[in-house]
């Protein structure tokens, strides 16, 4: 009676990486004033076994800082998540910017600025969907997951 292991089957090696690689990472920009709400939300997200936040900013200008450095790697965003309301600017002003930086980028909008104009603003700029911050987590991620494809 052999108490040796029996070597994996690279046939059933080669299965379990295809099913791992089947299962993206989304990467995830977050722009929000807010640091407790930012910080929250990116951990939260975090949890998600598919979702990395990779970047992260408190305004517009640290958004565009934020996004190139996040861009240096493979250069690719799945989905930015943009507040309306930041202290430098309009969050639907970096919509077209990240666009261009990075094609195929989703956006969601997440604020509690919900007016009519906001929405409409936030449309025309090019937003993909808008929320409001009362959104659940689950609520949030689908959303994510649903833009970037996952």
């Amino acid at each position: 009676m052999a108490d040796a292991q029996t070597p994996p089957n690279p046939s059933s090696l080669s299965s379990l990486a295809k099913a791992m690689d089947a299962t993206k990472t989304l990467k995830v920009m977050l722009v929000e004033d807010h640091l407790a709400f930012r910080q929250a939300l990116a951990l939260l997200l975090g949890h998600e076994g598919d979702l990395e936040v990779v970047a992260q900013a408190g305004s517009l200008a640290e958004a565009r800082a934020s996004a190139r450095e996040a861009l240096g790697g493979d250069g690719q965003l799945d989905v930015a998540v943009i507040d309306l309301v930041l202290p430098d600017g309009e969050g639907s002003d970096l919509i077209g910017e990240l666009r261009r930086s990075s094609p195929g980028v989703s956006v969601v909008i997440l604020s509690a600025a919900m007016g009519p104009g906001h929405v409409d603003e936030a449309a025309k700029a090019g937003a993909d969907v808008v929320l409001d911050k009362v959104e659940s987590i689950p609520t949030i991620a689908g959303e994510i997951r649903r833009l970037g494809g996952g």
